[in-house]
């Protein structure tokens, strides 16, 4: 064979080969990365919902400690009043407000980027035992009320949060 021959023939099998995708090939692709975010952009934003509830949890910490502190020096007491100078509630993107109540209880209310408003509160309850299946709360502000052991539970009836935003040991 002759160079000029061998020249056309690696041209002609360059013109025959194919190049690229096809249309139906993209169209494929295009569906199947649509299912995928179909599936996963829910996921994710329960994810970070969930996330920014922990965060509110994590932020209840100083309101537990300022209600345990003051039921312990003072004992059985108004613990809005008895708290107001130890703890004031942190106001970020997630969290509207942490409010500690009258019995003692904590309630986070949060902003409406984690749940629609009526359904963004998570209660925290002082309880004597947290393992049992019929949480009975604890009203700190009674004196005839039994002595609190410092345990507490999310499982509260006050608690308006959705179930799946919810951890677990609070469902």
């Amino acid at each position: 064979m002759k160079n000029k021959d061998l020249m056309t023939l690696k041209q002609e099998t360059l013109i025959n080969k194919q190049n690229g995708f096809t249309l139906i090939e993209l169209m494929v692709v295009i569906a199947i990365i649509g299912i995928l975010a179909a599936i996963a952009v829910p996921k994710y934003q329960d994810y970070i919902a969930k996330t920014r509830v922990t965060e509110g949890l994590s932020l209840a910490a100083g309101a537990k400690l300022a209600v345990t502190e003051a039921y312990s020096s003072k004992g059985a007491t108004d613990m809005a009043v008895a708290t107001d100078s130890t703890f004031k509630g942190t106001v970020t993107n997630s969290i509207k407000d942490i409010r500690i109540e009258t019995n003692g209880s904590i309630l986070i209310t949060y902003q409406n980027s984690v749940a629609p408003d009526g359904a963004n509160v998570l209660s925290i309850i002082p309880v004597n035992d947290a393992s049992s299946n019929a949480i009975v709360a604890l009203d700190l502000s009674l004196k005839g009320e039994q002595p609190w052991a410092g345990i507490w539970s999310c499982k509260s009836p006050a608690t308006t949060l959705p179930a799946k935003l919810l951890p677990s040991d609070c469902k």
